[in-house]
């Protein structure tokens, strides 16, 4: 058996930093939050923006959006800004639904933001790929 190379061992830190993030953002957006935040209040998009920005002088702008949203909880105003996918959010219009931890009405999620499941197990699976093909040489010994 070979020892890793430094590149090897970088594969496998991204490799298990990809699984690990993705099956973090699972847990966190399926098991915690919507275990915590029970309680449901309206919300509305203050503002969107697009930002584009060029890494490279002969390279394509990137369009990052953003949207700006508020709720209240017990009169108090809670604001948020997030990047958001193109199709991302869903229904037309500013209103948004949020649900909030009433225990801590900072920690909310929105209903209308879809969650990126695709992108997410994408992810995932790119990390099961780099870390099967960095191991298949000592499972196949």
């Amino acid at each position: 058996m070979n020892a890793m190379e430094a590149s090897d061992i970088l594969v496998v830190l991204i490799g298990v930093a990809l699984i690990a993030g993705g099956i973090f953002q699972i847990l966190r957006r399926y098991i915690f939050l919507q275990g915590s935040c029970t309680v449901r209040v309206h919300g509305s998009i203050l503002e969107s923006e697009i930002n584009e920005t060029q890494r490279y002088t002969d390279s394509r702008n990137r369009a990052t959006r953003y949207i700006k949203y508020q709720y209240f909880v017990d009169g108090v105003e809670y604001v948020k800004k997030r990047s958001v996918g193109k199709r991302q959010v869903k229904g037309t219009g500013n209103d948004l639904t949020v649900f909030y931890d009433p225990s801590k009405p900072k920690r909310h999620y929105v209903s209308d933001i879809k969650f990126r499941m695709l992108l997410t197990l994408t992810l995932i699976a790119i990390g099961v790929i780099l870390l099967y093909y960095t191991f298949s040489d000592v499972i196949l010994l």
